[in-house]
């Protein structure tokens, strides 16, 4: 298996401290619920609530386990069990680490929608420009890539290469 690399470490750094500050105009006067999908999306959530603290932004960090239950393209989305109302009355960011088609994201978005919220958005470490299908895109992306299996930065391949410190594409070798 080989990785290309598309975004270095310093790069990433980099985009999620403008991600931050983007945040932090946004939500500057307001306690913040970070709302964690997914496991491949930990290390970006937590750089980014690392990030939000250095410049002043409270943010309180709630998982919510969702994954697809076969391949990406063809499972159901299964979503653990998550009690809504801690997020009444709050600002809520939903944070994944990829939005390919967006099926989870949505998943996810249908249990945010029964809280009584102050508002919510989502964002995302990557964006995947060819499989969305969301009818509303993220509103926060750190990086937009046409295609390809993501690495890096959390993200995995059959449980591998989520300790890269940069972002990178596998290239079938076959």
């Amino acid at each position: 298996m080989q990785v290309v690399p598309l975004f270095s470490a310093a790069e990433v750094q980099a985009r999620i401290a403008e991600l931050a500050a983007q945040l932090y105009r946004d939500y500057a006067d307001s306690p913040l619920a970070l709302l964690r999908v997914a496991e491949g999306a930990a290390r970006f959530v937590d750089e980014l609530t690392a990030q939000l603290a250095r410049i002043g932004v409270r943010a309180e960090v709630l998982d919510v386990g969702a994954r697809r239950t076969q391949r990406p393209d063809l499972g159901a989305v299964q979503v653990d069990a998550f009690d809504p109302s801690l997020l009444d009355g709050r600002d809520v960011l939903v944070v994944g680490d990829i939005v390919d088609g967006g099926a989870t994201l949505e998943a996810v978005l249908d249990i945010v929608g029964l809280a009584d919220t102050r508002s919510v958005r989502t964002a995302a470490l990557i964006g995947k420009r060819s499989a969305r299908r969301l009818a509303v895109p993220p509103d926060y992306v750190g990086f937009e890539v046409d295609a390809g299996w993501i690495v890096g930065f959390g993200m995995t391949i059959n449980g591998e290469l989520a300790d890269l410190d940069e972002i990178g594409v596998v290239i079938d070798e076959n």
